[in-house]
């Protein structure tokens, strides 16, 4: 069994945790931490004496912890059992995060599904060696800014996710447009999941929304929304009803075979039976006014070709006819040919 007298950080530059790979140590080995670094140790299982960085030489004055759970009786050569872990306090402030898959969030102005791609960067610190092993690291041999990310990708889209939908809502912007207000965006970011990374023992450094992408056709659905709505402030709801009626009657007649199905179809939204009837009320309004006019002029009538007659006359001026008057004026009771009054109404008939 080899004797372990220098023990120091051999693992990667980009390396947040590393575990010295042998724990055979003995009393008065030398331990080198370099300068952002802690190293700490640990006994069955737990975490007993932390060093920063220097040359430490091991003895019972600067290991008490560990000393008092070792307890050797045997003189400062006796090997004992433990395990260092180097942890890398350096400040890295270029982790880069993104959505893998969209997130479906509903835009609250145009009530639409959008799917949402946003991407950033940001800054990790370890504040607290101990922590940081204990609650996420455990037995790993090393852990790396990769590993980071895995582990918080989940957490970083939620919380993300999350804001965006509420910020758009609380502001009443729409989704497309949050490109403008990153800054607001990521300050919101930050404040979320700081308190969820300081329960790990890191402090969360410059953490940036840089972009929110939505794919180009979802962005027409909302560039169109933004133009009818446009229109319906200018015109007012029932002119820019009417204007997509006539639109959409256009079309079809535009297109042979959809005049005939244009009811059954639902094109226009039910416009088509609103413009059917406003065409079935111009019409009746028409009829009226043609019923209103007179459709000979008041007098009596010939019984044999109906021709308006005079008073005095006992024939007809066009056909001859000797009946005299046929019909009263006023209730259009059968006359006799010399009556002068009506039998009906008591009026006179030539008047």
């Amino acid at each position: 069994m080899a004797i372990i007298d220098r023990i120091k950080f051999e693992g990667a530059p980009e390396t947040l945790v590393w575990k010295f790979p042998k724990d055979n140590i003995v009393k008065g080995a030398q331990l080198i931490v370099n300068e952002s670094q802690e190293a700490v140790f640990f006994k069955d299982g737990q975490a007993l004496d932390i060093f920063g960085p220097g040359a430490h030489t091991l003895d019972s004055s600067n290991i008490p912890l560990l000393q008092k759970i070792v307890n050797l009786p045997f003189g400062g050569e006796t090997p004992f059992s433990a395990e260092v872990i180097f942890v890398n306090k350096v400040a890295k402030l270029d982790y880069k995060w993104g959505t893998k898959s969209p997130i479906i969030i509903e835009d609250p102005r145009y009530r639409v599904f959008l799917s949402v791609g946003a991407f950033g960067q940001f800054g990790l610190k370890i504040i607290d060696s101990r922590l940081f092993i204990t609650q996420i690291v455990g037995t790993m041999p090393e852990w790396t800014s990769t590993s980071v990310l895995e582990y918080f990708k989940g957490l970083i889209t939620t919380k993300v996710k999350d804001i965006i939908a509420n910020y758009s809502v609380r502001q009443n912007i729409s989704i497309v447009q949050l490109n403008a207000f990153l800054d607001d965006l990521s300050k919101l970011a930050e404040t979320a999941i700081r308190e969820e990374f300081n329960r790990f023992g890191i402090e969360v450094l410059n953490f940036y929304l840089t972009s929110i992408d939505i794919p180009d056709e979802e962005k027409r659905k909302i560039q169109e929304g933004q133009f009818q709505r446009l229109q319906m402030d200018q015109l007012g709801d029932d002119r820019y009803q009417r204007m997509r009626s006539f639109d959409v009657l256009e079309n079809a007649a535009n297109n042979p075979g959809t005049t005939g199905t244009l009811m059954g179809a639902g094109l226009g939204l039910g416009m088509g039976a609103q413009m059917m009837h406003q065409a079935n009320a111009m019409n009746q309004s028409s009829g009226m006014q043609q019923a209103a006019q007179p459709v000979a002029p008041k007098g009596i009538f010939c019984s044999k070709c109906g021709t308006a007659l005079s008073s005095d006359e006992r024939f007809c001026h066009k056909c001859g006819n000797a009946t005299g008057p046929a019909l009263c004026p006023h209730c259009n009771n059968q006359l006799k040919p010399e009556a002068n009054f009506c039998a009906s109404c008591g009026k006179p008939v030539g008047v």
